[in-house]
Formats: structure tokens, C-alpha cells, sequence
């Protein structure tokens, strides 16, 4: 890497990283310049796929963990009868690849929603990295378990009633969202209504006509894919606090 004057660079990186959790692993609190250098060299940017593409498969190796830059992605498991199962749903920003961290294999499939682009990590240098990087691996253990933390409160979400489940899928969607610098109360869908209700243990006529009674209830509106939210103070008193 060209040295640089030490503002440029930050600069330089905070744009390359711009909407992706790796801000937080390149410029973390107290993270000294010669280890955001160290992370910047090795961190693989900017590879890009289109729907439908996995960022790996069920039985894979594990290489590294994955930042989504841009884009979306759906987590999925498979069972004996080749039933699919969403496991979760990935907005920019977020980390992947920590099912595999115990095995050395993926537990569990990544797709690409829409065009996607993400960071990775190489799982060959990561041992060494952390080694020299103390905080990175502290950043790490911070995102693995929040991932355990949502995965944890999705399950309670699940043994609610359908109208429930999907008014929390919005709000937990609006405010994903909030948090990455997007509008809270506009915003597109890249789940289908029906990976949707896989997600939540719900059939597709269910989410349809939940999202039609939370539209006759002046909450929100749906066009096609897109969802604005009308009354997001009434959304969150209504279901948010239950």
C-alpha cells in the first residue's frame, strides 16, 4: 500500500468500507494506524454476485468471514427431503461465515437476494491476524454474538401470533435499516412473501393477508415489493412492546 498522510487514509477507507460492519473492524476505537493498514492490505473488497448466486453451499470450506458491502442475503438450511429453511436475512454491514467456525465446513447455505457485493476476510490469515490485531478478534466475538443474540430473539418472534410475527419482521427490518444510514419507513422487500413465511413459520396466504390487515389499519402500505410505513410510532406501540 502508497503511505499515506494518516487522515487520508482513514478517509480512503471509510469510503471503501462505506455501509459494511468492516468500518468497524478497519477503524475500531483505539485500533492503532499500523493495524488498520495491516487489516486494509489483507481484507479482499468488492466481489459481486447477482440473485440467486451463493456466497457458499451447505458442506463448504470455510475461507473467511464475509462482510456484506452491498445488497442482500437470506441464510438457508436443508433437510433430508430437500426442504429449504431461511435462517436469516443479511443487510450491508453484516458478518457471515461463523457457522463454520467449529467444523471448518458451513452448516448452513448463503444466497444473494439481489446484486450483492461483499469483503472478505481470508479464514488462512485470520489466526495471525488476531494474533497481531488484538482488537479484531474482539469485534469479532462482538458480531457473532449478536448474530447469536437475533437468531435467539427470532425463535421467541416465531411462537407469536402471525400478525405479530410479521408486523416484528417490519420493525426489525425498519430498523436495520435506521442504523445503516437507510429510511426506515421506505424500503424494498427482497424476500419474497413466500421466504418470508418460511422465515417466520408462516404460510403464504397468512403473510398476505397480515400485510393487508396492517394496510387496512392505516399502519402501512405495500406496492408489489415496497413497503412504506405510515405510523411508525403506532407500529412499534402496537407490537413493538407486547
Amino acid at each position: 500500500m502508497t503511505t499515506t498522510p494518516s487522515l487520508d487514509l482513514k478517509t480512503k477507507l471509510q469510503v471503501t468500507c462505506q455501509n459494511c460492519s468492516l468500518t468497524s473492524l478497519c477503524i475500531p476505537r483505539g485500533l492503532a494506524q499500523k493495524d488498520i493498514e495491516r487489516i486494509s492490505r489483507i481484507v479482499s473488497r468488492k466481489k459481486t454476485l447477482q440473485r440467486g448466486e451463493h456466497l457458499f453451499h451447505e458442506g463448504d470450506k470455510f475461507r473467511g468471514v464475509l462482510a456484506i458491502k452491498g445488497g442482500t442475503a437470506k441464510t438457508v438450511i436443508h433437510d433430508s427431503y430437500g426442504g429449504e429453511y431461511i435462517t436469516g436475512f443479511l443487510l450491508p454491514g453484516e458478518l457471515l461465515g461463523f457457522d463454520a467456525l467449529a467444523t471448518n465446513h458451513h452448516k448452513c447455505s448463503a444466497v444473494a437476494l439481489e446484486t450483492l457485493s461483499y469483503c472478505e476476510l481470508p479464514a488462512d490469515q485470520l489466526d495471525q491476524l488476531c494474533h497481531e490485531v488484538p482488537n479484531l478478534l474482539r469485534e469479532l466475538f462482538r458480531h457473532a454474538s449478536a448474530k447469536l443474540d437475533e437468531e435467539t430473539d427470532q425463535v421467541i418472534i416465531n411462537k407469536r401470533a402471525a400478525e405479530e410475527r410479521v408486523a416484528m419482521f417490519i420493525l426489525n427490518l425498519s430498523d436495520r435499516l435506521r442504523k445503516r444510514g437507510f429510511s426506515p419507513i421506505d424500503f424494498k422487500l427482497t424476500l419474497t412473501r413466500q421466504e418470508i413465511g418460511n422465515f417466520l413459520g408462516l404460510a403464504l396466504e397468512t403473510v398476505s393477508r397480515t400485510l393487508r390487515n396492517l394496510e387496512d389499519a392505516g399502519l402501512i402500505t405495500v406496492h408489489h415489493r415496497d413497503v412504506r410505513i405510515l405510523d411508525l410510532d403506532a407500529l412499534r406501540a402496537t407490537y413493538a412492546n407486547r
